[in-house]
């Protein structure tokens, strides 16, 4: 495997969550400061399908990385699980707003 592409994989799958991580965050203060906003709530479900595009594609190929990489298994698995974390944060939001929006 070549080691510049996987250093760079790395790099991008380390931004790739920590930005997803933030934005969701985002997204879920600016929907309850504006009171349930729909159009904040329209901009996050747009954000949750990009981030989860993104974040499938990237974890599929760290994936196949770690499968065929003899080199870095351990960074490429911290990596992976790093993009896991994201996953349950994501649908507890969802939760959290499904939960704010009942009677």
């Amino acid at each position: 495997m070549n080691i510049p592409f996987v250093y760079k994989l790395l790099k991008a799958a380390k931004i790739t969550a920590i930005l997803s991580f933030l934005g969701g965050t985002f997204l879920l203060i600016a929907y309850f400061y504006y009171a349930g906003a729909h159009l904040i709530l329209d901009l996050g479900i747009y954000y949750a399908l990009l981030a989860l595009l993104i974040n499938s594609v990237l974890f599929f190929t760290l994936y196949i990385t770690f499968i065929h990489s003899r080199v870095k298994r351990k960074k490429i698995l911290k990596s992976l699980v790093l993009m896991i974390v994201n996953v349950p944060i994501g649908l507890c939001y969802i939760g959290v707003i499904i939960s704010y929006n009942l009677p």
